[in-house]
């Protein structure tokens, strides 16, 4: 029995299953799996991709261990049914098809190129929609591209998608930043809809500042668009990631590769970090240093206003607050200062619809007509699978108005 055969086999079909009231996406797992038990994995392409047009992405990047798989009947009891390798499996072994329908005479505008819009994309092109990109970087994926690094994505998949939607006749415009480059007049002039999908792009920092305070997505971009190891490299040699997500994650395993010394700050304990545990446990390998119970209070700078420590204090845990999780309370007296030249707030963005002259109203309308939003500039900062699901709900209601 090959390795598939053991994983798909393992799967019990359940009648109800729980795996996929935990997929962002909705995807219907029970049945893919089922058609892999039958030798069948093209019929296994067309039902997970009908659903999930990128599992290329989701299977790479979902934290399926709380998702699908963290609702494994199977689980309870022992281990899960290894969705993500199965997902991973028809991904590589089957081929994205776009059935491009018959012109209805209508344009769409898509401001940004992240899961959400692409996945929008397509299904304007299948109603006959002609579908236009509009891309402030050079490449397509949002924050999958700019966000992400190599060593944890290959961003060939970004690039296969690309090549696949304008096979289907998508038009791309890189470089061109709505706003800035073109307006959004200029496209609700242009087309008969507009999706706005530019992602949360708004960090939250709370205060700090400083030659030497970065945001997380903004080091990110330096490191993996602009390719500043180096120069990092020569600037810093320690440095401090505050927050628990998978963007602090990729800060402080990006900047573990470069740097003496990479310490993340987090209020919570590790149980309670949103990040990926199997990111969590790869930082602790690769040298990266954990200060749960934590909290940055102020940094501290020279004369020229250049980062030269953190002043902490020390939680502990409280009943839970509205996230669920157990809430954190400053200990009295534990606080404490450690030096460092870089310190990467990485604890969230924000939506801000409001430089595009946005609002959102019900669903994904807003108060321009014919304009409407999707992925994190709706959701806001969400998952991949979260992005896809909402794009192609944003582009069915584009589809069905008047």
């Amino acid at each position: 029995m090959s390795e598939i055969d053991a994983l798909t086999s393992y799967c019990l079909s359940c009648p109800v299953p729980r795996c996929e009231t935990g997929c962002p996406v909705g995807n219907h797992i029970r049945d893919y799996i089922k058609a892999m038990k039958e030798d069948d994995v093209e019929q296994a392409g067309e039902i997970l991709r009908s659903i999930n047009p990128f599992p290329e992405l989701t299977s790479r990047l979902c934290d399926c261990d709380r998702q699908c798989q963290g609702h494994c009947v199977r689980g309870i009891k022992g281990e899960p049914v290894s969705i993500q390798q199965i997902e991973r499996y028809i991904a590589d072994h089957t081929g994205r098809v776009i059935h491009k329908g018959e012109s209805c005479g209508k344009k769409a505008a898509l401001i940004g190129t992240g899961p959400a819009a692409l996945a929008a994309g397509i299904d304007l092109i299948e109603a006959g929609w002609q579908v236009e990109y509009f891309e402030k970087l050079d490449q397509i994926g949002g924050a999958v591209y700019s966000g992400i690094p190599s060593y944890r994505f290959d961003k060939k998949y970004l690039d296969e998608i690309h090549q696949d939607l304008k096979e289907a006749g998508a038009v791309f415009h890189f470089n061109c930043e709505i706003g800035k480059d073109r307006s959004l007049e200029d496209l609700t002039e242009a087309f008969d809809g507009v999706l706005a999908a530019p992602g949360a792009q708004v960090e939250n920092t709370y205060g700090l500042s400083g030659e030497g305070c970065e945001a997380g997505l903004s080091l990110l971009y330096h490191l993996n668009v602009e390719g500043k190891h180096e120069e990092y490299k020569k600037k810093y040699h320690s440095a401090i990631v505050w927050g628990g997500g998978n963007v602090a994650m990729d800060c402080a395993r990006s900047l573990v590769r470069i740097l003496d010394e990479v310490t993340v700050v987090y209020r919570r304990s590790q149980k309670e970090m949103p990040a990926s545990q199997d990111e969590i446990e790869a930082a602790k390998k690769e040298g990266v240093k954990f200060a749960f119970l934590e909290n940055i209070v102020e940094l501290y700078h020279n004369e020229n206003n250049r980062v030269t420590g953190a002043h902490l204090v020390k939680m502990h845990l409280g009943e839970p607050d509205s996230s669920g999780r157990a809430r954190p309370i400053v200990t009295e007296g534990s606080d404490y200062d450690i030096a460092c030249e870089l310190v990467v707030p990485a604890i969230g963005q924000k939506v801000d619809l409001e430089r595009f002259g946005l609002a959102k109203k019900e669903k994904h309308e807003t108060n321009v007509p014919h304009v409407y939003v999707a992925g994190d500039a709706d959701l806001g900062p969400c998952t991949v699978a979260a992005c896809i699901r909402d794009g192609r709900e944003a582009a069915r209601e584009m589809i069905e108005a008047d």
